[in-house]
C-alpha cells in the first residue's frame, strides 16, 4: 500500500476514537491528518470580523458562537477549508487522513468527489468507528479536554448527538447504502480496533 495514494475518512459519534484511530494511521502510513476542528479554530483565530471563502462571507463571531455551544460550523466553510487543505497536501505529493468531516451532506457531495479525483475512487476509504449513544455519554463525560472543556458537558453533548442524529447520521446511512462505507466496531480497546481497521484496509487493497 503506497501512502501517498490513500485517502481514509473516519466517521462516527462524540467519543468515538476518530482523531485517536487518525492518529495511529497517520503515523503507520506517513499520512497528514486533517482534523475539521482544528482547521475551525484556526480560521476563527484571525482577527478579521469575516471570513471569505469561495465567494461567500461568513462571520466569525457566530461561527465562535457555534463552536463554543457545540453546534456545527457552517457547513460550506467546513467544506471550503477541507477543500483547500486537500489540495495543498495532495500538491505535496502526501496521503490524507480526514476526522471530523464528512458530517453533512453538503461536506459528501463537495469533499468526496475531490478526494476521489484527486486520488482514485479506488483508494478512498471510509470507517464508521461505531459506539453506542450511551457509550458517548460515559466516554465524553470522563475525559477534560484542554481546547474545548466547555463541549464536555451533559448538556452540550445532548446538542451534539442531536446534531450528529440529524445531519452526520444520514450520510453515514447514505454511504452504507451504496456500499462505500466500512464498519467498525468502536467499543473494543483501541489497538483491536486500530487492528480491524487495518484488516480491512489490507482486505480491500486485495480485492482491488
Amino acid at each position: 500500500m503506497k501512502a501517498f495514494k490513500i485517502a481514509i475518512i473516519i466517521l462516527g459519534r462524540p467519543g468515538s476514537g476518530k482523531d485517536t484511530q487518525a492518529e495511529l494511521l497517520a503515523k503507520k502510513f506517513g499520512l497528514v491528518h486533517i482534523i475539521s476542528s482544528k482547521l475551525i479554530k484556526k480560521a476563527l483565530a484571525s482577527k478579521p470580523k469575516e471570513i471569505k471563502l469561495d465567494g461567500k462571507i461568513y462571520s466569525v463571531q457566530k461561527e465562535r458562537e457555534n463552536l463554543h455551544n457545540g453546534r456545527l460550523t457552517t457547513f460550506t466553510l467546513i467544506s471550503a477549508l477541507m477543500s483547500n487543505e486537500i489540495r495543498n497536501i495532495f500538491k505535496k505529493k502526501k496521503g490524507i487522513i480526514m476526522s471530523g468531516s464528512l458530517r453533512s451532506k453538503t461536506e459528501l457531495e463537495k469533499e468526496l468527489p475531490l478526494l476521489k479525483k484527486l486520488y482514485g475512487d479506488k483508494n478512498v476509504f471510509i470507517f464508521h468507528v461505531w459506539i453506542s449513544p450511551e457509550e458517548v455519554y460515559v466516554r465524553n463525560l470522563k475525559r477534560h479536554r484542554k481546547d474545548l472543556p466547555e463541549l464536555d458537558t451533559k448538556k452540550i453533548i445532548d446538542k451534539r448527538l442531536k446534531m450528529f442524529n440529524k445531519y452526520t447520521l444520514p450520510v453515514i446511512k447514505l454511504l452504507g447504502k451504496k456500499k462505500q462505507i466500512i464498519e467498525i466496531n468502536g467499543e473494543q480497546s483501541i489497538m483491536k480496533i486500530h487492528q480491524d481497521i487495518l484488516w480491512q484496509l489490507q482486505s480491500k487493497q486485495k480485492k482491488k
